[in-house]
């Protein structure tokens, strides 16, 4: 499985550091970290099943846009918005409701995760069918569980939820299911999603049902197996033309001044940085008040 990670803060190492860690939880919540993790889970154990023919874009941002999209899968039987969830516990999908079990009953959670899926998957359709895929290909969303300890109750759930312990079969299901989407097909939906609209949109022929068994039916080159950021890169390239063409038409007359964010230490924003130290100072502030008690107290 190709993988192209955009998942931003990451170090060249592929981890990420202390400010990384920081700069990701001002920015995206303090489950930042966990969702990370619970991809890394998701991955570890999908990548196993599926080979070349399939491509993973991770937190990949749509260009022109701040939509940051969690996981999009694609490969020869479609196109897959997998949303991974990282929570613990029993919880209930119903139709577009998610609730989680709290005193022998449940209530609705705080973050529902079938309508965030359901509102992912959506907005990819649209981009789609916007870039000239309309009619040629169907995102299906999907809601992932990473953690064993998470257990679903499902009731004609309105996204295809996926269990822990079933990503396994899953991944298997998808590298022998019928093939619905050629190479050339894929890879413009690839370069679509990572730079936009690409040269030409080919819709091809409904595949074969052997197709899935060839090497090439949907492989990106062996370059691209095990360098996958060579192959974006040259992705990129190939496209430089038609990008800059495409800014040229869309340049307003009175184009808007636009000035670069100022950043300091650690690459923070002035905002994130007077954060941090009202926090610290805060921290300071308790820890003055408990030595004071402390001291008191004993004399």
């Amino acid at each position: 499985m190709v993988i192209i990670d955009k998942t931003l803060f990451r170090e060249k190492t592929g981890q990420i550091g202390l400010v990384g860690l920081v700069q990701g939880t001002l920015k995206y919540g303090p489950t930042w970290q966990s969702r990370m993790k619970a991809q890394d889970v998701v991955i570890a154990i999908i990548e196993k099943q599926l080979d070349s023919n399939f491509a993973l874009l991770r937190n990949v941002t749509l260009p022109n846009t701040e939509i940051n999209l969690p996981m999009v899968l694609i490969g020869p039987p479609g196109v897959y918005l997998i949303n991974v969830t990282h929570e613990r516990g029993v919880y209930r999908a119903k139709d577009d409701e998610w609730g989680a079990m709290i005193a022998d009953r449940f209530v609705p959670a705080r973050i529902n995760q079938i309508t965030r899926t359901v509102t992912l998957g959506r907005v990819l359709q649209t981009y789609l069918d916007r870039q000239g895929f309309k009619n040629a290909v169907l995102v299906e969303p999907i809601l992932m569980a990473a953690d064993p300890g998470m257990q679903i109750e499902s009731t004609r759930p309105a996204v295809r939820v996926v269990m822990s312990d079933a990503l396994e079969r899953f991944a298997a299901s998808l590298s022998q299911a019928r093939s619905m989407i050629e190479a050339p097909l894929g890879k413009d939906i690839v370069r679509s999603i990572l730079v936009g609209k690409p040269a030409e949109v080919v819709q091809s022929e409904p595949a074969q049902d052997n197709l899935a068994s060839s090497f090439n039916s949907f492989a990106f080159d062996d370059e691209a197996e095990q360098q996958p950021a060579q192959q974006e890169t040259e992705w990129l390239e190939n496209l430089s033309d038609q990008s800059a063409s495409k800014q040229a038409e869309q340049q307003t007359p009175k184009p808007k001044k636009t000035t670069a964010k100022k950043r300091g230490l650690f690459g923070l924003s002035t905002g994130q940085l007077v954060t941090l130290g009202i926090t610290f100072f805060v921290m300071v502030c308790i820890l003055i008040a408990a030595i004071i008690f402390v001291l008191t107290f004993n004399g």
